[in-house]
């Protein structure tokens, strides 16, 4: 028996739309520098700098909290937050903290924020730091 090109093309664009449903939506949402500083202030919230020492030791946000996300502790370290609180979590530019965000949310944080451009955005927009 001879199967058709069309029925295999839309046999497999089923069985792709399939799948796509039932991965598991990202629920880390990317925030604005103004909507991260408004979090930042309420009382469940911690700002998280997933950066490293050498890096924060440069400038980092006021009243950050340092869990090196390429230190081999990473993992543990984040197993020792309440996971009740809100993580407002920034590094260079995004790309680590996706990273530790997604480590995050699998660990059973819920609410996992990331700070868009991270402190390079901060920075370029004029924001504080502290050394």
């Amino acid at each position: 028996m001879k199967i058709k090109f069309p029925f295999l093309l839309a046999l497999l664009l089923f069985s792709m739309s399939a799948f796509a449903q039932t991965v598991e939506k990202d629920s880390i949402q990317v925030i604005t520098i103004a909507q991260f500083e408004k979090m930042a202030q309420k009382k469940k919230a911690m700002v998280l700098d997933v950066r490293t020492p050498e890096e924060v030791a440069e400038g980092h946000l006021a009243g950050s909290v340092n869990i090196n996300f390429l230190g081999d502790n990473f993992a543990n370290e984040i197993q020792t937050l309440d996971k009740k609180k809100t993580y407002l979590l920034y590094c260079r530019s995004g790309s680590r903290t996706r990273r530790a965000a997604d480590l995050m949310q699998k660990s059973g944080f819920k609410h996992v924020y990331m700070l868009e451009g991270g402190i390079t955005a901060w920075n370029a927009a004029g924001k504080p730091t502290e050394k």
